[in-house]
């Protein structure tokens, strides 16, 4: 399984790319859901933007299923603040 790093102002969080169904920006929120189920929620201290949504696919795009080091979205506007699994 392939991982996308979200960087954050200290370290990263990892964001597993397998069984992704949805990626989507709820202001101001990114929320990705799995297939068949559970959500992760990407918070940062200022709302994110349509583009970032782009930038987590395409770094998603890169992994295409793959085992290995993760792979960090081209910058995003802002840094993640939090991740909530639910």
């Amino acid at each position: 399984m392939g991982y996308v790093k979200l960087p954050k102002a200290s370290g990263y969080d990892l964001l597993p790319a397998e069984n992704i169904g949805a990626l989507k920006f709820t202001t101001p929120d990114l929320i990705v859901s799995y297939v068949p189920s559970g959500t992760v929620t990407i918070k940062a201290s200022s709302a994110f933007v349509q583009a970032d949504v782009a930038k987590i696919l395409d770094a998603v795009d890169l992994i295409n299923g793959a085992s290995g080091p993760s792979v960090a979205p081209a910058a995003l506007s802002q840094k993640v603040t939090e991740t909530a699994v639910s």
